[in-house]
């Protein structure tokens, strides 16, 4: 599901690997895509081209008794996604998003029965860049495995050989809360935005159209640690659940330092092109609102992340400094004398919006087998 960067690839990749597979897209726009799309592995120096069995904006077309299903969307249209596929996929489907958080986990029995499996991805397993919408696209950075949880703790051997069927490698996590709270874009990516937009209105131009990654200073890295440690203090207070599968992200980028993470960054090869979301007007640059890093980052990435705290009666500084900035860049209100109790909330993917209204309720949820 879904024709972007991540949903394009992962076509090609699963129908290279493995040809016997059906394997089908879902995309609002089929009329753009090729009978053959082409993909370029760019570390590996080759390139392939596949013939998909099926591009379609119907979900019957392209769901219809599929017994695997990856979600590659932006978290805000995932609901969406459910509520199309869900009346045709196969009676024991596995529904898979790529990353698994955004509060997935919350909506998902809305529309499949018991019988159908919640899984999800900590991270997506490569780094992908569409070069041509529906023709071509490039696959990059290639994990040697995914992280895989599963919503039902005893389905997630099946998941995982599902997975693996299709050519990707996995390792498995403990329950989903381990998929729900990595610290993947939700805290890399809005640190960044914190530098580069932080302090200025949203109407302010930039001269130059800034690199995302490269130019990452030691203000981003403070950002980022302070941030991963107020997740890191929740998970410490959250005993009922197994979360060691979350690492820090000192860890992941073997960057113990803020100095070392600065230079981390601004040096891993599959960034140096991603550039900060801007766009042209009159040779000047301004805050594009209307991409991911905007849209998804902070109300579907970083605010859920927030919202676990007030379960557990847990302050994070950092993070209600980041989200505060970023309500009022936008003119939303989130924030009510300094709580999460605003009236724009709704339109977000903060926990409460669920009806969770315990800690108890909540961590039963990760809990079923």
């Amino acid at each position: 599901m879904g024709g972007g960067h991540i949903g394009t690839t992962l076509l090609c990749y699963i129908k290279h690997t493995c040809p016997e597979h059906i394997v089908s897209l879902f995309t609002r726009h089929p009329e753009r895509f090729r009978d053959s799309i082409i993909c370029n592995d760019v570390e590996g120096g080759f390139s392939y081209s596949i013939r998909p069995d099926c591009v379609s904006g119907d979900p019957e077309k392209a769901a219809g008794n599929a017994d695997i299903v990856y979600v590659a969307l932006p978290h805000f249209a995932v609901k969406d996604a459910f509520k199309d596929f869900a009346p045709y996929v196969s009676d024991n489907a596995f529904v898979g998003v790529l990353p698994g958080g955004g509060g997935c986990e919350f909506f998902f029995n809305d529309f499949f029965d018991e019988k159908k499996t919640l899984f999800g991805f900590q991270r997506v397993p490569f780094i992908a860049r569409v070069r041509r919408y529906g023709e071509e696209t490039d696959l990059k950075s290639w994990k040697p495995f995914s992280v895989v949880g599963t919503l039902h703790r005893n389905r997630l051997d099946e998941a995982c050989e599902r997975i693996e069927s299709c050519g990707l490698k996995t390792k498995k996590a403990s329950n989903y809360l381990e998929i729900a709270l990595t610290p993947t874009n939700p805290i890399l990516h809005t640190s960044r935005m914190y530098e580069i937009f932080g302090g200025k209105r949203i109407d302010d131009a930039f001269d130059e159209k800034q690199k995302f990654y490269v130019g990452w200073s030691d203000k981003a890295s403070k950002t980022l640690f302070a941030m991963d440690e107020e997740l890191h203090c929740l998970l410490d207070a959250i005993q009922e659940i197994d979360t060691s599968a979350i690492k820090k992200l000192s860890e992941h980028y073997e960057s113990p330092t803020i100095s070392a993470m600065t230079e981390k960054i601004n040096n891993i090869p599959s960034f140096q092109s991603i550039f900060s979301p801007m766009k042209e007007k009159d040779g000047k640059y301004y805050a594009d609102t209307e991409s991911r890093m905007f849209t998804e980052d902070f109300p579907w990435g970083l605010l859920v992340f927030r919202s676990y705290f007030d379960f557990f009666n847990i302050s994070a500084p950092m993070m209600d400094k980041v989200l505060t900035w970023f309500a009022n860049y936008n003119g939303l209100e989130w924030y009510v004398d300094g709580r999460l109790t605003g009236k724009d909330l709704y339109k977000t993917g903060v926990i409460y919006n669920y009806g969770v209204k315990s800690k108890e309720e909540l961590i039963k949820l990760y809990m079923r087998k």
